[in-house]
């Protein structure tokens, strides 16, 4: 007979340390495993709630977007709407949801070429599982505050730098298509604003730059032809699209147009324009019909009193300055070879019969009406709208003054012997055309300064016959085809001061966790 061997203690001893070793390897793994878990799942509550707070930021930045756009584009006041203003910066809390945002807009100032800069700071219901977890103690806290019902908050902010967008961006940009087919057609630019590149405002052919662009959105063969045209600036059509140069045609910078090459520089042309045009839309209803009348020069003056009318005439340079010469003024060179450049004025005055006579005059305000034709004298900041038909003949712009012309005209006219506000800045008339607006047409002897938008319309300009025409500013439209002798000079001006499309963020930057302030409340 075999017995089984009873075990010893210390064996007995042995398999109960083994077997408690076990189970505290096992319980701690589990207890790792337990504890890992928690912690993924609360980095991923936490991610979700860092997440979650970014769209209330962003919620911010658009309202503080559409703001500028609505407010600040049109009376300036920004502290309206729900926003407040204190000391220079405009601000307002809104809630969203569970969350809300606090967004602040600085650095704006009206009228001005100012970048507005836009904080916007949301926050968020922190989840529960985190809750107790103390503030800054992970890199998913950027603020953790309680608010009066101990509920705590994510917090997330961001800073965004605006600017304005203008609408002319580009000397010369059509939807489909260009033709720069003409005789001596060039283009280049200047900057109406800055004294290096234009004097008194006005174009100077030794102070021009190589920016006067040229695009077409289409994708189209042979969307731009720019022909023998010598090109200052960059040229752009749309993807598939092509550009005809002739033999002796040239596109580049001012060295290599100046230079004498043919063809298109490297680096000087892109098929990568995309660009939307929106429609034109008349801004008011309404508005008075302007009348007429003769207005005859006085006199031609140095120093203008506010009593009576003024048109400008040229500038005038002289080696002796005028008493109470009317700013600004130009002082060139020194000793005895210095001279004075400034603008003399003449006063006119509405008369009877006398002085010439024009079939509009337009001040201050709104004007509507149904035909437009002839001889227009702008005397103030006016808004015209002509819904059925449009030709001028003649456009005159009181120095200083303003006219935006709407026109719903199927085919409009623009033209002028003796001017055609050849006299003026590029943003002292813009014509704008609404989606029923499809031909305008620009001749004459006379130079033009100005800008069109008309998205709809086939532009064409002739005219120059053995003259060069100058076209001062900029065009938007749906093709432009250029037949005569022209230079076209983009004022690059129009970018700051000229129209706009709004604002736009053109940088965006997120604030530090310390830059979230804490909140106590919400509005």
């Amino acid at each position: 007979m075999k017995t089984k061997p009873t075990p010893t203690g210390n064996e007995q001893g042995n398999t109960l340390l083994v077997t408690i070793v076990v189970t505290g390897i096992i319980g701690f793994v589990l207890l790792a495993y337990m504890s890992l878990v928690q912690y993924q799942n609360g980095a991923n509550m936490r991610s979700q709630g860092w997440n979650a707070a970014m769209p209330v930021v962003e919620a911010g930045v658009e309202e503080a977007l559409a703001h500028l756009n609505s407010r600040g584009l049109t009376n300036g006041n920004l502290a309206c709407d729900g926003w407040t203003l204190s000391g220079s910066t405009y601000s307002m809390t809104r809630a969203i949801g569970d969350g809300f945002y606090t967004v602040s807009i600085n650095n704006y100032v009206s009228g001005s070429t100012n970048s507005p800069v836009i904080e916007s700071k949301g926050y968020v219901v922190k989840p529960v599982t985190v809750a107790s977890v103390s503030p800054g103690s992970g890199p998913f806290f950027a603020a953790s505050i309680n608010l009066d019902s101990g509920v705590e908050y994510l917090g997330r902010g961001v800073r965004a730098r605006t600017q304005k967008q203008g609408i002319f961006t580009k000397g010369m940009v059509a939807k489909d298509s260009i033709d720069l087919n003409g005789n001596n057609i060039a283009t280049d630019s200047f900057d109406s604003t800055d004294p290096l590149y234009s004097t008194n405002g006005l174009y100077i052919s030794s102070k021009s730059r190589d920016n006067g662009d040229v695009a077409v959105n289409a994708s189209v063969t042979n969307s731009l032809n720019a022909g023998n045209a010598n090109i200052k600036g960059h040229v752009a059509v749309g993807p598939g699209g092509t550009i005809a140069v002739g033999a002796q045609g040239s596109i580049g910078s001012a060295a290599w147009v100046d230079g004498g090459n043919s063809g298109i520089q490297t680096g000087y042309a892109a098929n990568d324009m995309n660009v939307s045009f929106d429609d034109v839309t008349v801004p008011f209803s309404g508005g008075s019909t302007p009348g007429g009348g003769h207005y005859s020069i006085v006199q031609t003056v140095t120093y203008p009193t506010t009593t009576t009318r003024v048109v400008r005439t040229n500038w005038v340079t002289t080696t002796s300055l005028p008493t109470g010469a009317f700013a600004p003024i130009t002082t060139n060179g020194n000793g005895g070879n210095k001279t004075y450049t400034y603008r003399a004025y003449v006063y006119i005055e509405p008369t009877n019969s006398s002085g010439t006579y024009y079939n509009f005059v337009l001040t201050d305000g709104n004007y509507q009406l149904e035909n437009l034709s002839g001889n227009i004298l702008v005397l103030g900041d006016a808004n015209l709208y002509a819904s059925s038909s449009c030709n001028i003949t003649g456009l005159t712009i009181e120095w200083g003054k303003r006219l935006n012309l709407y026109s719903s005209a199927p085919s409009v006219s623009l033209s002028g012997n003796t001017t055609a506000n050849s006299d003026g800045t590029a943003d002292s008339f813009a014509f704008w055309g609404t989606p029923s607006c499809t031909s305008v047409t620009f001749s004459g002897n006379a130079g033009f300064t100005g800008t069109i938008y008309a998205p709809s319309a086939d532009f064409v300009m002739n005219g120059g016959g053995n003259n060069t025409i100058d076209f001062v500013g900029a065009s938007i439209t749906k093709t432009a085809r250029l037949n005569g002798h022209f230079n076209f000079h983009y004022d690059e001006a129009l970018k700051k001061i000229g129209p706009s499309r709004g604002f736009i963020v053109t940088s965006w930057n997120e604030m530090s966790p310390s830059e979230v302030p804490a909140v106590t409340s919400v509005h």
